[in-house]
């Protein structure tokens, strides 16, 4: 089947020099992204290690609400995937004048949906009573007091976002790295000192975990804003540039499809949260401490995706489609390689990881299984984010958004659902339909990829790069 489409992953495409070359390049940018990414899940994680420890319905109201949370930054997707595909593309084709406009207009807009996510702040509770109606009371009310202050503090959040992404496609991601360190360890010490009311702080549970999360983005925030002006290649100017509906228009189209495809994604996780929630708090517990796990053991592949999507959206403004090719393949073999080392010792040590986040027994029990399928799936997920972080830098994101939809909508919710629903499967009933979505996603991906059904987009991301 791959022997008969237009490319193949059998086939190097670049001479010797070529993919050892690019292999340094993938290399040089992937590892400060996967360091950011690990800072970045930590994040998230530390707050729910810490609050696992703390009271684990508390731990499940703030993983409930940040569902609201990645539903509500649809906007801020679209502006950081469309930025960063036009950057690389504008740095491929020399053109310095659409990198400095774009860089400008990611300021202008993180500002802007920041702003507006600011003011939903005050229909939070209405948030989590609409569309969690199944979950317990201290749920719900973990969930309102997180949701609530993470909202107010969105413009900061918005902005490491989304500058974070522009300086990704100029292939720095060494300075996102350096940044989410410093936020990272400034959110655990707060998590720990407002959580449990240490070192002087009062007790706060959920509301100090979101106190302390839009504390820390607001810092990494500045810090990003200030690198993002002494970055040589971006070489931003300290006038700012006109607001242009060209450019925001751009920008959108790129990025929508992702930011639809993020909506889906996330519309339907809290559609899956909901029935699993019909099985029991704490089997939605063991659930949300298997997406932790999985957030681990994906940061390699990630990093490898961010890597892949810079460089190609290069070598595609450039006109180099050889290298783009060979690019995606040399990505691809090294994300393999984490991937299986990152799988087996996940299968062989589930307990190990679990116990980051809890230490309640039966919960420990019931997310045993599922961990160990994350690692025999490792190579199912780092396929998917090479072939994804390859067809963003082409330009070509609507591929993917539907290839997710389908595998969400088709298959995950429904098969999760009667499986939980009408056959008592519990978890494992809803993990068997999220790893049939996981294959699916991953196979309509490669085969788009590999057919060569992308090039047309790909050439008019590249004409509108080099205007």
């Amino acid at each position: 089947m791959v022997m008969s489409m237009k490319y193949s992953l059998l086939r190097s495409y670049l001479s010797h020099e070529e993919a050892a070359e690019i292999r340094k390049k993938l290399i040089v940018i992937a590892l400060p992204a996967m360091g950011e990414n690990i800072l970045q899940m930590l994040l998230g994680i530390a707050d729910t290690a810490f609050l696992g420890h703390y009271d684990w319905r508390v731990m499940s109201g703030v993983g409930v609400a940040n569902q609201m949370v990645f539903i509500l930054q649809v906007i801020l997707i679209a502006v950081s995937t469309g930025t960063m595909v036009y950057i690389s593309n504008g740095l491929g084709a020399k053109n310095q004048r659409l990198v400095n406009r774009v860089s400008w207009h990611s300021i202008y807009l993180a500002a802007a949906v920041g702003i507006a996510m600011t003011l939903l702040a005050f229909f939070s509770d209405s948030f989590i009573e609409w569309f969690f109606p199944k979950a317990e009371p201290i749920v719900q009310q973990a969930a309102q007091d997180y949701l609530a202050i993470i909202l107010l503090g969105a413009t900061g959040f918005s902005f490491m976002i989304v500058l974070g992404s522009v300086l990704r496609g100029a292939g720095d991601t060494k300075s996102p790295m350096i940044t989410v360190a410093i936020s990272n360890a400034i959110n655990i010490f707060l998590d720990y000192a407002l959580i449990f009311g240490r070192f002087g702080f009062p007790e706060l549970g959920a509301r100090g975990a979101a106190t302390a999360t839009i504390i820390s983005r607001f810092v990494g925030a500045t810090i990003l804003l200030y690198l993002l002006f002494r970055n040589k290649r971006i070489a931003m100017g300290p006038k700012p540039c006109r607001f242009s509906s060209r450019v925001t228009r751009n920008i959108f189209s790129v990025g929508l499809p992702t930011a639809f495809d993020n909506l889906s994604f996330s519309v339907g996780i809290m559609v899956f949260a909901n029935i699993l929630l019909l099985a029991g708090a704490r089997v939605y517990a063991a659930h949300r401490i298997g997406i932790n796990v999985e957030s681990i053991s994906f940061m390699p592949a990630w990093g490898l995706g961010v890597s892949i999507t810079a460089l190609v959206g290069m070598y595609n403004g450039a006109g180099q489609i050889n290298k783009v090719i060979g690019t995606l393949r040399q990505g691809w073999i090294i994300s393999m390689c984490f991937s299986s080392i990152i799988g087996i010792l996940i299968f062989l040590f589930p307990r190990a990881f679990i116990m980051i986040f809890t230490n309640d027994a039966e919960i420990i029990q019931m997310a045993s299984l599922p961990v160990r399928i994350i690692g025999l799936f490792q190579i199912i997920l780092g396929t998917d984010f090479a072939f994804t972080g390859a067809l963003r830098g082409l330009g070509d994101t609507r591929f993917p958004m539907i290839a997710s939809m389908i595998a969400m909508w088709l298959v995950r919710i429904p098969v999760g659902f009667v499986l939980v629903k009408y056959f008592g499967m519990g978890l494992m009933g809803a993990w068997i339909g999220m790893m049939i979505d996981m294959i699916l996603r991953m196979s309509l991906k490669v085969f788009r990829l590999l057919s060569g059904n992308w090039e047309k987009t790909a050439d008019k991301v590249r004409k509108k790069a080099g205007a």
